[in-house]
């Protein structure tokens, strides 16, 4: 084999992995505007699709949270959002290892939420970071694991510290 040669199938190599990576990264998105769009409408059977059954979430303080977790959660969540205004949730890189993906994403999701009376209302946003593991299954991505790698809560603007 010709240098020139070594030289184009290295190029394809790249370019071939790039293209792969570039569609894996579309497929998810595509799956996360889903999701988006469930939390948006507060359609839960929407949101659990996405969502198989050994799924498992740790969070910041290292707890872990089930599916089933997971939907009591949601639910208890959205009872004290009065809307949605924006809700941005991004593929920032990610890494393709055969049929699974470590995707790294970020969200900002600034909503109205209830106080304590359940009447008043304040505007939060989150800006949270994620490392995620997502599989392949039946040519179709599934987001596994979620790992919070942190983030910043704003209230009505104001920085938040719990």
């Amino acid at each position: 084999m010709t240098n020139i040669s070594k030289i184009y199938l290295i190029f394809f190599m790249i370019f071939s992995c790039s293209s792969e990576e570039q569609q894996v990264q579309k497929d998810i998105q595509k799956l996360l505007d889903q999701c988006v769009l469930a939390v948006t409408t507060k359609d839960i059977d929407l949101y659990m699709q996405g969502i198989p059954d050994d799924f498992v979430i740790k969070d910041e303080n290292g707890n872990y949270i089930t599916k089933k977790m997971q939907r009591e959660y949601a639910l208890r969540d959205w009872a004290i959002i009065d809307t949605t205004l924006s809700n941005n949730y991004v593929v920032d890189s990610l890494r393709v290892y055969g049929d699974s993906a470590m995707v790294f994403t970020s969200q900002k999701w600034k909503r109205i939420m209830f106080q304590k009376d359940g009447v008043t209302t304040d505007t939060v946003l989150t800006a949270q970071t994620h490392r995620e593991v997502w599989k392949k299954r039946k040519s179709v991505w599934i987001n596994y694991k979620i790992d919070e790698l942190g983030g910043d809560i704003f209230v009505n603007g104001q920085k938040y510290n719990p």
